[in-house]
């Protein structure tokens, strides 16, 4: 008889849509989380009934199982667009407000916008569009290029410092020397050509509200995979020890989490998951005692001086609906590599060096704060340098092989929360055939 019990290992986003799909289809399903809540990297803080992302912050207007999953748990009516411009502080002291909907950056100026409307061009419009949250496609000429190098002409500087460099601090949390061509084209793509979706209880509500519906097991942490005769047939509990057994097994956590579950005779997925960077990443919270700019919810030094914390995000002007009292709350955000040394500074350390940075882009800032806390992610955002796209395309071959056990990640996809679901749609798929179409 067939064994229909599946156990996923985290309650992150993609392990629960995993889990909510399954358990529609008439599979037995056990979700081990090692934490005591749902989300993973989707986190919502609240203070004195103000509420703030310190995680994922939005969604992308162009996410299918997302926002299928928002209508199931009834969050459709809780969405709302951002709106607002991003505020650039420039090195000599002024400032441009720029919406990323505009096709034209000031700062550019003609020749740096012609420069970037014909990479568009070639690169994306008149090109074959590769799926956006799906690494499917080797293209070397792209993934062996570090994304910087495009454009190399001492007059694209401004380009490199506010397209490159911005693009990737704030979708990729690192500098763009540890970015592929490849991967600032799909994240080019994802940014530029979507509108941003936030939840007025915080992105962290689809992942609270799918887990009420599912036998989750929280601060149940899993020592590792257990195999017998090459494939998974359960896995081995942290605490006791005890072994529970399952069909399927479904790994739905970080890479830097899933190279240590598997076992030694796995050692070629094994090796890949460690071959993975996440850089840590500490996020300082301030809670102001006065509102911000209304129209502008992201703060963002001249990316060519590459401060510690590069940006800031007001999280009031982003969802004025998640901060009842008005006053501002403000996020900042570093990345790879400086992030490595940040992440073992005291709480105070790490506060006075983004006060002190979010000070050149607001100034009174430091003056305004009330009070002030640091959220620490041990995984911030893959880091894809060149070749990566193969390594991951490499590994999905590979792994579909395996026998009872599928890995769940939105690194297969660019990480981002689509690409998690769209891994745990194909996790499904791998279990009971489902065409993720319904």
């Amino acid at each position: 008889m067939e064994n229909r019990k599946v156990i996923i290992i985290g309650a992150g986003i993609g392990g629960l849509a995993a889990a909510y799909w399954l358990t529609q289809r008439g599979y037995e399903v056990e979700i081990l989380e090692a934490s005591d809540r749902p989300g993973g990297r989707m986190v919502t803080l609240e203070r004195k009934g103000d509420r703030v992302d310190v995680g994922a912050q939005f969604y992308h207007s162009n996410y299918r199982y997302a926002f299928d999953l928002m209508e199931i748990v009834n969050l459709t009516r809780e969405k709302r667009t951002i709106k607002g411009n991003i505020q650039y502080s420039l090195r000599d002291g002024s400032t441009f407000l720029y919406n990323h909907k505009t096709p034209y950056m000031k700062v550019l100026g003609l020749r740096g916008n012609l420069r970037l409307y014909g990479f568009v061009l070639r690169h994306i419009a008149l090109r074959h569009r590769w799926p956006i949250h799906w690494i499917a496609e080797d293209h070397p000429e792209y993934d062996n290029m570090e994304s910087l190098a495009y454009f190399s002409h001492p007059k694209d500087q401004a380009l490199r410092d506010f397209v490159v460099t911005a693009l990737s601090m704030a979708d990729s949390q690192g500098l763009p020397e540890w970015m592929s061509f490849y991967h600032f084209i799909h994240c080019f793509r994802i940014t530029t050509f979507t509108t941003f979706i936030a939840l007025t209880r915080g992105v962290a509500a689809l992942a609270e509200e799918l887990a009420k519906t599912l036998p989750v097991r929280y601060e149940s942490p899993v020592r590792q995979l257990v195999s017998e005769k090459g494939r998974v047939v359960g896995v081995q509990m942290e605490g006791d020890g005890s072994i529970q057994k399952a069909g399927h097994v479904i790994a739905a956590v970080t890479p830097p989490a899933a190279a240590r579950l598997v076992p030694q005779e796995l050692g070629e997925q094994r090796s890949f998951f460690e071959s993975v960077t996440y850089s840590p990443f500490p996020m300082p919270v301030f809670f102001l005692d006065r509102p911000l700019r209304r129209d502008v919810w992201c703060y963002f030094s001249d990316p060519g001086l590459r401060r510690t914390f590069m940006f800031a995000l007001d999280e009031t002007s982003k969802v004025p609906e998640m901060v009842p009292s008005g006053k501002s709350i403000v996020t900042g955000w570093s990345g790879h590599p400086m992030t490595l040394d940040l992440i073992n500074k005291p709480d105070d350390e790490v506060i006075k060096q983004a006060s002190n940075d979010i000070e050149l882009t607001i100034p009174g800032f430091s003056s305004f704060i009330e009070d002030a806390t640091v959220f620490r992610h041990p995984y911030g955002v893959a880091r894809y340098p060149t070749r990566s796209y193969r390594r991951v395309l490499d590994f999905k071959r590979e792994a579909e092989r395996l026998q009872g056990v599928s890995f769940v990640s939105d690194l297969f996809g660019g990480s981002y929360m689509e690409p998690a679901m769209t891994s745990a749609a194909e996790a499904v798929s791998r279990v009971c055939g489902w065409g993720g179409t319904a």
